[in-house]
């Protein structure tokens, strides 16, 4: 077993048990000078680190914890273009010409994720057979067809589906209506992804520091100091990449999302002939349900399933449970089958849907807010950040920029959205 910290004693996780090992490093026990020091161990830092590395910056990267061990080591692993607004909803929000550099720039964001992993022969099972955002009733379709008109106006390759081509891609009878196919997009393994970025960028000269959280971060001769249990940073610049796992000493950035959870569950491998029965050309899909849910097959042919809330304390059973009943609804053979995996995690999400980055201050900045689409877009962010940082050049910078953002009673909101899903889930298993 490779080492992995999950969220709550009684989770078990997938990638955790089956993820290449993670890198060798110490934690920070010295004094180091460099160009730009990157705070977190997930997708945004690792990506900024290695572009960053790759242009001949000095960089050292410091995680509190292991790489891998938020939101980056924890998701469903599904490679997804964009974000959840339309096209022309991030119009609305941020103007025309804004908007335009933004939407492309996520767009693309599978093909710079697959690119990575074939430059670097990651090993993180990353199959590009596409994804699907299937419709879980007639209704649904309409939302479907706008969106996929959207996309297709904004050069995307997503393909309209009908329903025979949604359930044969499925497997699934309940998915008859249709649905929006992305072929460019896909599936990894989440945590060896992170991994193998970990490993690219070491092998660009990044000195990575596990179990070194920050203890201070100030304002030092027109430099940044960072301070750690046993030693220190000094840095040009600072791009703090820690999301929905912020901690308390770290207020402006815990402050501009609201901490969701997200559950995930999955079985043993499947007998072979169950296996191929279910999401047979291996895509990952998402469906448009108000309690949404992911499902994708593994390399080893297990069933994965993602849905809203914790497994934590009372919640783990019912909320098992309720997966439990949507799988069989959706797949009848899988009866009797068991979960054998089990673990939850944190995204950060913003009352817009929309990311964005913080300028803290001078040199100092905070990305922020994926709202659950972190692969691809903690990787282009890495990579955006690492451009503008060495070209010193904001125009061309994709992504609003915001000197402060807070959302407005960010507890009490995360906690109404856990227990409201909860209850929603309740009510549905007995509908």
């Amino acid at each position: 077993m490779t080492e992995y910290l999950p969220q709550d004693s009684n989770e078990t996780s997938l990638w955790g048990e089956t993820s290449i090992a993670g890198p060798k490093s110490v934690s920070l026990s010295e004094s180091i000078q460099v160009d730009v020091l990157v705070v977190g161990g997930g997708y945004t830092g690792l990506s900024a680190a290695l572009h960053l590395a790759e242009k001949g910056v000095s960089v050292v990267l410091l995680e509190a914890k292991s790489i891998g061990f938020g939101g980056s080591g924890r998701n469903a692993g599904l490679v997804n273009a964009g974000i959840w607004k339309t096209p022309d909803e991030v119009q609305k929000l941020l103007g025309p010409d804004k908007a335009r550099r933004f939407n492309l720039a996520l767009r693309d964001s599978p093909a710079l994720v697959f690119d990575l992993v074939e430059r670097f022969n990651m090993q993180c099972q990353a199959e590009r057979c596409g994804t699907v955002h299937i419709a879980h009733k007639a209704d649904a379709m309409a939302y479907l067809e706008d969106r996929c008109q959207q996309l297709q106006n904004l050069g995307a390759a997503v393909q309209l589906i009908d329903g025979d081509r949604a359930q044969a891609i499925s497997g699934s009878p309940v998915y008859r209506h249709g649905g929006i196919l992305d072929p460019q997009a896909g599936t990894i393994h989440p945590l060896g992804y992170a991994r193998s970025l970990a490993k690219a960028a070491i092998d660009r000269g990044v000195r990575l520091f596990q179990h070194s959280g920050i203890e201070s971060l100030v304002r030092h001769q027109d430099r940044w100091l960072a301070r750690t249990g046993n030693g220190e940073v000094s840095a040009e610049q600072v791009i703090v990449a820690i999301n929905a796992y912020a901690d308390g000493k770290s207020t402006k950035v815990r402050e501009s999302t609201l901490p969701v959870f997200i559950f995930h569950c999955a079985t043993p491998p499947l007998p072979t002939d169950i296996a191929a029965s279910i999401i047979p050309q291996r895509q990952g899909l998402w469906d448009t349900d108000s309690l949404l849910t992911s499902s994708r097959i593994d390399a080893e042919g297990r069933l994965v399933m993602s849905g809203p809330g914790r497994l934590h304390g009372f919640q783990r059973r019912p909320r098992e449970n309720w997966m439990m009943r949507k799988r069989d609804r959706l797949y009848p053979q899988l009866k009797g089958i068991p979960w054998v995996y089990r673990w939850s995690g944190q995204i950060g999400v913003t009352s817009t849907k929309i990311l964005r980055v913080q300028l803290l201050a001078p040199g100092l900045f905070a990305p922020a807010g994926y709202n659950g689409r972190g692969i691809g877009v903690g990787t282009v962010m890495g990579k955006q950040l690492a451009d503008t940082i060495t070209s010193g050049n904001r125009d061309d910078f994709p992504f609003p920029i915001e000197a402060l953002y807070r959302e407005k009673w960010s507890k009490m909101r995360a906690a109404y959205y856990d227990y409201g899903t909860l209850a929603l889930e309740f009510i549905s298993s007995r509908g």
